[in-house]
């Protein structure tokens, strides 16, 4: 759920907003009644750079298409446990 807040509420409960934001909320903040800014988690910034590469990258892109088409598809194996490195190989080398 994201918490609104204008920028004096902020400045005035900011250590105790960066607690709430670990929690895993987003802070909106105002200024003269628009969002203005926004905290979020470093994960969740560190989550949303990464998908925005990608999303810009045009090979990634097409990788993710087609992943998605396979997904609609019914084109999709799904493992049980943890789907390491060596689980994937060995289950791609005996499709292949």
């Amino acid at each position: 759920m994201d918490i609104f807040l204008t920028a004096t509420e902020a400045r005035q409960r900011f250590l105790k907003l960066l607690a709430e934001v670990k929690e895993g909320e987003r802070i909106i903040i105002t200024y003269r009644g628009k969002p203005a800014a926004a905290m979020i988690d470093f994960e969740r910034l560190q989550l949303l750079t990464e998908l925005a590469r990608l999303w810009q990258d045009p090979q990634s892109l097409s990788h993710i298409r087609a992943a998605h088409e396979d997904l609609r598809a019914g084109r999709v194996h799904r493992l049980k446990g943890v789907p390491t490195v060596k689980r994937l190989s060995t289950w791609h080398a005996k499709r292949v």
